[in-house]
């Protein structure tokens, strides 16, 4: 497969693959890079439909699946024995600087020749004056060859110069992509997406101190949301968001579980310690007043219902979430605005 964009349009092709990656959990690769970066140039219609059927079927595409296309589609087209030639935006820049740094070298080389012509010169000029070449004109020579080297020079550090700020640009891009593909857009908290990659590792990590979940849903949010209106429901997912925030620093991991129910992984903390930090996000929600805007009087209170789990050995991600979740059930059933404890499998209904 050739690539004979300019770099800006290589650079853009770039920008564009970057965040589908991320989207769709596509690992960092120099071969993804290639699937990607041909994808959004729509240089391989085939490809495209075939990236676009697996995404549909899988969410994803399957390391394995990516080899594959990449074989079918990208490899195939060096078959003739050229090689690959994959190139991505930041491999576009490489190939920028090192052109113009053989432009350098070349006219540097060329320097040292006239250099070398111009000693030559004054040689001949100092034993024979009368055969030699006029000094004036030596010196002519010298001035606008070294003024050729410098531009030379100058170029070349001025594309390094807009090289680096166009990497780093496209640093500063991906690391915002990736962030904003891990969080809540609402509350500012992680995304559900987070929360089953931080539980898996955190099983996988068995950790000496175990960990604990913590599940929070919002009290009567439906008929809040039908007497106030979505707008307002947002500003009450928004308040949750910001006492979890601030109630749940690292390395606790607060998450937007999904509507309004939100979840927290604590790592190191016992049963104990999550009823504990429960209770107290339980009574900072519970302080929220809802005013109307124009005169400051209250027209509601907040409150939110709590079940809490600790993960045991004979764990799954699933059983941990639904104890839980049962938890979460019983403190609804109870009365709502309080706490209740799921500390073994034994005790799950």
């Amino acid at each position: 497969m050739k690539y004979t964009e300019a770099p800006n349009q290589a650079t853009a092709y770039l920008r564009e693959a970057l965040p589908l990656m991320v989207r769709n959990n596509i690992p960092p690769n120099p071969l993804n890079y290639a699937l990607w970066y041909t994808y959004v140039s729509k240089k391989v219609p085939a490809l495209n439909a075939a990236l676009d059927s697996t995404l549909n079927t899988y969410g994803t595409c399957p390391n394995l699946l990516s080899e594959q296309l990449f074989q079918d589609h990208l490899a195939e087209n060096d078959a003739n024995g050229s090689g690959n030639e994959v190139l991505t935006g930041l491999l576009k820049l490489t190939s920028l600087l090192q052109d113009q740094a053989g432009e350098v070298a070349g006219n540097t080389d060329s320097y040292s020749q006239q250099l070398r012509k111009s000693f030559e010169a004054l040689q001949e000029t100092r034993t024979n004056p009368e055969s030699g070449l006029p000094l004036e004109s030596i010196i002519q020579d010298l001035a606008t060859n070294t003024q050729a080297i410098n531009e030379s020079t100058q170029r070349f550090q001025k594309r390094i110069d807009e090289a680096q700020k166009e990497i780093e640009q496209l640093r500063q891009e991906l690391t915002k992509t990736r962030q904003d593909a891990r969080m809540d857009v609402l509350t500012g908290l992680y995304n559900r997406r987070v929360f089953d990659t931080e539980l898996a590792q955190l099983i996988d990590l068995e950790l000496p101190a175990g960990f604990s979940l913590v599940l929070v849903d919002v009290d009567h949010f439906k008929q809040f949301n039908d007497t106030y209106g979505h707008l307002m429901g947002d500003k009450v997912l928004q308040y949750v968001g910001r006492i979890l925030k601030e109630k749940c620093a690292e390395p606790l991991i607060p998450v937007r579980f999904g509507g309004e129910e939100f979840a927290v992984l604590m790592p190191g903390t016992n049963l104990d310690g999550s009823q504990k930090l429960a209770e107290e996000l339980r009574k900072r929600i519970e302080a929220i007043r809802i005013r109307q805007k124009s005169s400051g009087t209250v027209i509601s209170s907040i409150t939110a219902s709590f079940g809490v789990a600790t993960f045991h050995s004979d764990d799954s991600a699933q059983s941990l979430i639904q104890r839980a979740d049962d938890a979460l059930y019983q403190a609804k059933q109870q009365g709502r605005n309080q706490v209740r404890l799921q500390s073994s499998p034994a005790t799950k209904t």
